[in-house]
């Protein structure tokens, strides 16, 4: 699953997002240079610095059992918004550089 950025998007389509994944694993939110937000399995495929380039930008990864993610995480509105929020201020322009901190 992943948000298109370029659309009409809601804090519900981020919860959507965020419970279509279990917080068995590393998790990543990552932007595409085109706008398509979507998590990245960290656990399965690490990635680099010459990955991270090819993104818009990207959040830090979510450790498993972190709770970032998963349906517990989809129903914390108050994390939910804080994630938009960042979302919405680096897409399409980057308020910070490839790396979105949030702090939480």
């Amino acid at each position: 699953m992943s948000i298109d950025l370029n659309s009409d998007w809601a804090d519900t389509d981020l919860a959507r997002l965020l419970a279509a994944v279990e917080d068995d694993r590393d998790w990543r939110l990552e932007v595409s240079l085109q706008g398509v937000a979507g998590l990245a399995d960290k656990t399965a495929d690490p990635t680099g610095p010459d990955y991270d380039e090819t993104l818009h930008c990207y959040f830090e990864t979510w450790m498993q059992g972190s709770d970032f993610v998963g349906p517990s995480a989809a129903a914390d509105k108050v994390f939910v918004a804080k994630i938009s929020k960042a979302l919405r201020e680096n897409y399409p322009d980057r308020k910070a550089d490839k790396f979105v901190y949030v702090n939480l």
